[in-house]
């Protein structure tokens, strides 16, 4: 077999195997569809008296609606059974009646409560089924009864920022008041693609970002191999770049951060790209690289505003090579500058613009398309800057690359166990592997030491400490709760650091990079249960995980 066959199956081999990992157990890809909005309350009849236990619901897209529980023996005098208040949209809940009753009644507090299912469980466990609808079209309430879980977990479920994202895709969809408005829209729009395709399933919600992921594997590569020239090094960067920690559970998340990473890597690989050929002798080319450089960062910025920090970075390395080009055309230069104007303000600005037509579409405003997009503009510099709340899992920008606080996504236990530690449970947290994070912090310095012995004329150095930079650096002047997966649009360029001391200092035939990246996919073998919410034992986790105290993983 040829050599390029046997990188191109290579490669796949890869991108095959995490897309298996990264989409396995991913969520269930049913869920309940069918929706009743409340305009009064919805009285059911078991036809007998039945003692219920546990009452179980799905609400909707409204969070803000509190409802209540009446339940009687005679249709006539009602008794209080339960108030559900604050419950996460998406997801399923449950609350302890203990009460006998013939008939129940739910009660919301207003107008416009959605519920995408509710059941009945007597002692036992067993779903109790309404005789009689007495509330006409309720009966939607009670159609997927096949769908409700004995218990709630993040695979049938919304798990933290979903709640906002995922539920903004399914508003998009459906045309309803967007409650999600401090994030531009074209993350969400991506979400609201993969509902489309799976439905409002976890697995349809999650599924873009997911896919997201999965592509950043071959861009990585084609990274690594277009700056070191070698298969080698592209393999190890993606292999090192697959198997860290952050970009396996921040993508599995239905929440923005996978698309302006994505983008942010697209955009730079292009930028790349375009400084290798930029001298050739084709000026089409290289234009060619910075109008795909440009389109990406204007999805990247659509997508969340973290992408303009690119738009700092990006510059720096553009006019470093077209100083070059100046000294050996001016002509072609002038062509190039000119043409920047669209590739990186017009294009970025339009796909700006678009990705505003769902969320302008569900909007109840009778504003013109301009003015609602630039009030949007206005209230998410406003609510970010006058974001001082606090979270219990924030970090500092200077904690991040040291993994001393990674975010705890979600836990639920599973069972108790009779002795100390057998407890098991389930848990994700976001946070990068130490193999990667921590050698990054080695190979940033390297780079640094080695750009000065070249008496700063190695290009690719350069090229790296920018992009790294941009991307990490602004966060410094930040004073809003700021959180670990902030740091995910900088891990490319670590990997790429890590890349460059690597082969700087170790041949490709060397078994040390071998080694070193068989320690990153064994590392992350390891802690895969509390990336993938994998069951497990607190003593599993205390003894062999929790590296660090801070580190609350289940």
């Amino acid at each position: 077999m040829e050599k390029k066959h046997v990188e191109i199956l290579q490669i796949v081999a890869l991108v095959v195997i995490y897309a298996f990992l990264a989409f396995y157990n991913l969520g269930n890809r049913e869920s309940p569809q069918t929706t009743w909005e409340f305009g009064d309350a919805v009285i059911v009849d078991f036809g007998t008296e039945v003692f219920v236990s546990q009452f179980q619901f799905m609400q909707g897209a409204r969070r803000e609606i509190d409802f209540m529980l009446f339940g009687s023996l005679d249709g006539d005098d009602w008794h209080y059974s339960a108030h559900i208040s604050n419950v996460e949209v998406f997801s399923w809940g449950e609350q302890t009646v203990n009460t006998l009753i013939r008939f129940a009644q739910i009660m919301p507090f207003s107008e416009g409560l959605r519920l995408q299912e509710v059941a009945f469980r007597d002692g036992n466990g067993t779903l109790l089924q309404p005789l009689h609808i007495l509330t006409e079209g309720a009966e939607v309430l009670f159609d997927e009864q096949n769908l409700v879980p004995r218990m709630a977990s993040f695979m049938n479920s919304t798990y933290f920022d979903e709640i906002y994202h995922a539920r903004t895709g399914y508003e998009f969809l459906h045309g309803l008041r967007v409650f999600e408005t401090t994030h531009p829209p074209m993350g969400k729009n991506f979400i609201a693609m993969g509902i489309s395709a799976f439905g409002m399933t976890p697995f349809g919600w999650r599924f873009a970002g997911t896919l997201a992921g999965v592509l950043m594997i071959p861009l990585m590569y084609l990274f690594g191999k277009t700056m070191f020239e070698s298969h080698f090094w592209g393999m190890f960067a993606a292999v090192v770049f697959a198997f860290d920690f952050m970009p396996f559970v921040q993508t599995r998340i239905a929440t923005i951060d996978s698309y302006v990473t994505l983008f942010i890597i697209a955009s730079y690989l292009c930028m790349f790209i375009y400084t290798k050929q930029v001298l050739g002798s084709s000026l089409v080319k290289p234009l060619l690289w910075l109008l795909g450089s440009g389109l990406f960062i204007g999805l990247a910025i659509a997508s969340k505003w973290q992408g303009i920090y690119a738009l700092i970075g990006l510059p720096f390395i553009f006019f470093i090579s077209w100083f070059a080009l100046y000294k050996q055309n001016r002509r072609n230069a002038w062509i190039t500058f000119g043409w920047c104007f669209a590739f990186f303000i017009a294009i970025p600005l339009t796909v700006y613009l678009l990705s505003y037509i769902p969320f302008v579409y569900a909007s109840e405003s009778d504003g013109g398309f301009l003015s609602m997009v630039w009030a949007n503009q206005v209230h998410m510099f406003t609510y970010h800057a006058g974001l001082e709340e606090g979270h219990p899992f924030a970090s500092n920008w200077w904690e991040w690359p040291l993994l001393i606080r990674p975010i705890f996504y979600y836990t639920t236990t599973l069972s108790l166990g009779s002795a100390p530690f057998a407890e098991v449970r389930q848990g994700i947290s976001s946070f990068g592997s130490p193999a990667v994070w921590w050698t990054g912090i080695v190979a940033l310095f390297y780079a640094v030491f080695s750009l000065k012995k070249a008496n700063f004329r190695e290009p690719t150095i350069i090229f790296l400490l920018i992009a790294y930079a941009a991307q990490f650096v602004p966060w410094i002047f930040v004073s809003r709760a700021t959180f670990i997966y902030h740091y995910f649009p900088s891990l490319p360029f670590v990997v790429l650091l890590i890349a460059f001391m690597f082969r700087d200092y170790f041949a490709e035939k060397s078994r040390v990079p071998i080694i070193y990246a068989g320690a990153v996919v064994s590392l992350f073998m390891l802690f895969r249960p509390v990336l993938a919410g994998v069951p497990v034992t607190i003593g599993f986790v205390e003894t062999f995980l929790r590296w660090l105290p801070a580190w609350l993983l289940v």
